[in-house]
């Protein structure tokens, strides 16, 4: 009944045309931060740990086959796509091949019909793309072939829970003759967004109510009946660890891996407040410094942390974020006020502060010097907002600890058949310091449950 619920929401959303191919804006699936700052995070991680399973595949003189796990309308194509043979510096000219960069097949999989009825639309023409049904929680089809990478993304895998998700993982590992990525987009357990899923109420079921009510407009949202349904919410050593353990069942050990937070002050509940009522809504905030020829209330975007119940990390590490990102806002209130007077923005670097922060409030400084140089439109609108938006996501990236304090958990694994020669992938562990388990997958019992929205 659970996944029944699942799918008459995906059924609901596609009706009103969230998932249509269109300009996103203000709200909604396609919001500006989606498409300018979430996709962008994706984009950049994909693009450092691929880099040398793309040049290995490369010296053999093949591209990538890519298995989309829960696909939704597709939208995983478009990112794959993007990471054309220009990302790769090492691309001989005579290996590009503009239509399809450093894919060779993509094949996605969904449970919704109509999702994927939709991604057939989006993409009709392209050859070397593929749509089908399947329910993962049966794991992978039979009929599926091996596969060089096996990617999800906005939190597909977080529909599973565990024995599911462990399921796919070993039908992965099955396939895997010597090496093969494995991208797990799942929901983060810490963000600020529902404060009281940080701790683990039931080890026997780690699924917690979720629902997609930012999909539709403010003043619509309350008047529809909102599906909800279960999501599993993770850590990012948590998930590392499930996914070792489950590897490790089939002969397969991880050789790298690396764990990226995405959208840590920005998720989609901050603006609904639906899971923890004293969230503030910044997305929206962020959303407007995205548009063109509109103007933010700038504090709008201060943020004023409240220490949760939960693990000091997390919360040391929300205080540390907050302060260097009400720095930088801070900092661009204060120009704009001065610019406003005829003065020039004063530029000051408050003490103790992230290394990151100073570099941003003087490159903030200089574009709101010299806004006004170019021809925008609205240059507080369209120049200094917006570059206020990729200072601040570049603080989140500066800040990166991969803990899942964040709306999206992005964990990336390198897998490898267990005594095949090393070759030429680095076998150096990639940074990511998340949560631990919350049991000990070793002495793990039959009925204990480890495993968060495929938006």
């Amino acid at each position: 009944m659970e996944m029944l619920e699942v799918v008459t929401n995906y059924q609901k959303a596609v009706s009103v045309g969230a998932y249509d191919r269109h300009d996103g804006g203000l709200f909604g699936k396609l919001d500006n931060v989606r498409r300018y700052w979430e996709d962008q995070v994706t984009r950049n991680t994909l693009r450092e740990f691929l880099a040398p399973f793309v040049a290995q595949r490369r010296r053999a003189g093949k591209k990538l086959r890519v298995l989309d796990l829960g696909c939704g309308a597709g939208e995983g194509y478009e990112i794959f796509s993007s990471l054309s043979d220009d990302n790769y510096p090492d691309s001989a000219p005579e290996q590009q091949t503009p239509d399809t960069g450093i894919i060779d097949f993509y094949r996605g999989l969904d449970l919704s019909p109509c999702m994927v009825e939709k991604a057939v639309s989006n993409y009709k023409g392209l050859d070397h793309v593929a749509f089908d049904i399947a329910d993962l929680c049966h794991g992978l089809p039979r009929s599926e072939e091996a596969y060089d990478v096996y990617f999800s993304s906005y939190g597909s895998l977080s529909h599973l829970p565990d024995e599911d998700l462990r399921r796919v993982i070993h039908d992965i590992c099955d396939r895997v003759e010597t090496n093969a990525i494995f991208v797990a987009d799942l929901v983060g357990r810490y963000s600020y967004e529902w404060p009281d899923y940080w701790i683990q109420n039931s080890l026997s079921d780690p699924m917690r109510p979720y629902s997609m009510s930012y999909i539709y407009p403010p003043g619509v949202r309350e008047e529809m009946i909102i599906e909800v349904f279960p999501l599993r919410f993770w850590g990012g050593d948590e998930i590392g660890a499930f996914v070792e353990c489950a590897a490790a069942e089939r002969g397969v050990t991880v050789t790298r891996r690396l764990y990226r937070d995405r959208s840590v002050l920005v998720g989609r509940h901050l603006d609904t407040a639906e899971f923890n009522p004293s969230a503030p809504p910044i997305r929206a905030a962020v959303n407007s410094l995205l548009e063109f020829n509109r103007r933010t209330q700038l504090e709008d975007l201060l943020f004023n942390y409240r220490t949760q119940p939960g693990p000091t990390r997390i919360n040391n590490f929300f205080q540390s974020f907050t302060w260097s990102w009400n720095a930088l806002v801070g900092s661009c209130i204060d120009g704009l006020r001065r610019l406003e007077k005829g003065e020039r923005p004063r530029i000051v670097i408050p003490d103790d502060c992230d290394l990151a922060v100073p570099d941003a409030i003087r490159t903030l400084g200089r574009v709101m010097e010299s806004a006004h140089l170019f021809q925008m439109g609205d240059p507080v609108a369209n120049v200094i907002e917006r570059q206020l938006a990729w200072l601040l996501m570049g603080l989140e990236e500066s800040a990166q600890r991969g803990l899942g304090a964040s709306h999206g958990l992005l964990a990336n694994f390198e897998l490898r058949r267990v005594n095949q020669d090393e070759g030429d992938i680095s076998q150096a562990r990639g940074s990511g310091i998340g949560a631990e388990p919350h049991f000990p997958l070793s002495r793990r019992r039959d009925g204990d449950s480890l495993m968060g929205d495929r938006e």
